[in-house]
């Protein structure tokens, strides 16, 4: 069953543009997922409801290939966690927790919602139901859910697979870049892995993102990831277009380069060489700097 979504009811501004997507063969697809029977047992013994989230459910419905999994659960996580058996990180602030498990890591969380004290602020957690869970995220693409016990059934409360059909990034509330201005580098993330366009409002709010309100720290771990990307250059571009960083002449270069050495894959001899990568890749972020007197990052 797949939720039609009040925000995705005026359809694509392009039908050309619609992607293909069967929805019909997502069983399959979760059923071919590493260690997905073990999942369900473990959730069957931990007495719990379990459903894959977020870009775990985008990533199927677009025929991608994915590491990690994200499970949220409707009761006691924890019990989930240890009935997986791994090695276990547990994250208590937030109400989640990893494993490292056969088929990859899997992130477990228990369905919460959240409040932020001021804008910028990490959020403060409490539990809830899915869709509440689902409601807190960034954008409609990944606010999906898929229960392991009903891998067929889609649940899109908020419109998400059409706007993935359309090639639409929407986000979910006018206060969500207040609440984590983060998330307009996160935008430009999604835009150039997954050709996105972010919908007018979803842009307007992009570009008045205050970045001044959060930590350099939760900036640079955002650049950091765009500069991992397959096409970090576009990446850097369209913050660049959207307002948010300004980029030096150069900078493309520079982009394209570190992207090209932290994919070039090194024999056993020369694994040190990893450092390097990471070393440019800093140095590409450190060039980036929040000033608290300025609401624009700048220079890149």
């Amino acid at each position: 069953m797949v939720g039609n979504g009040a925000r995705a009811q005026a359809g694509c501004r392009s039908m050309g543009s619609r992607r293909e997507i069967d929805v019909g063969g997502l069983a399959a697809r979760v059923a071919a997922l590493p260690g997905i029977p073990e999942l369900r047992a473990a959730a069957e013994a931990a007495g719990v409801r379990a459903h894959l989230v977020g870009g775990s459910v985008r990533d199927l419905l677009l025929g991608r290939d994915r590491a990690d999994l994200d499970l949220v659960v409707d009761g006691d996580h924890m019990a989930l966690a240890r009935a997986l058996g791994g090695e276990l990180r547990v994250h208590d602030r937030f109400g989640t927790a990893t494993v490292a498990t056969a088929g990859g890591p899997v992130d477990v969380a228990r369905a919460r919602a959240e409040s932020y004290a001021h804008p910028g602020a990490l959020p403060r957690v409490r539990p809830s139901g899915l869709e509440a869970d689902l409601a807190r995220r960034d954008f409609t693409v990944n606010a999906m859910a898929v229960a392991l016990a009903r891998p067929g059934e889609l649940l899109d409360p908020l419109g998400g697979l059409e706007d993935l059909r359309c090639g639409t990034l929407r986000v979910l509330h006018e206060g969500s870049f207040a609440d984590d201005p983060t998330r307009a580098l996160r935008a430009a993330r999604y835009a150039t892995r997954l050709d996105l366009d972010p919908d007018p409002a979803t842009l307007a709010g992009i570009r008045g993102a205050d970045l001044a309100t959060v930590s350099a720290d939760r900036v640079e771990a955002e650049l950091r990831r765009l500069a991992r990307e397959e096409r970090p250059r576009q990446g850097f571009e369209l913050l660049s277009n959207w307002g948010l960083i300004e980029l030096a002449p150069g900078a493309g270069e520079l982009i394209e380069g570190v992207a090209a050495l932290l994919a070039t894959p090194l024999p056993p001899g020369l694994r040190t060489l990893n450092i390097g990568g990471e070393v440019l890749t800093r140095a590409l972020c450190d060039r980036v700097y929040a000033n608290p007197g300025v609401r624009r990052i700048v220079n890149v």
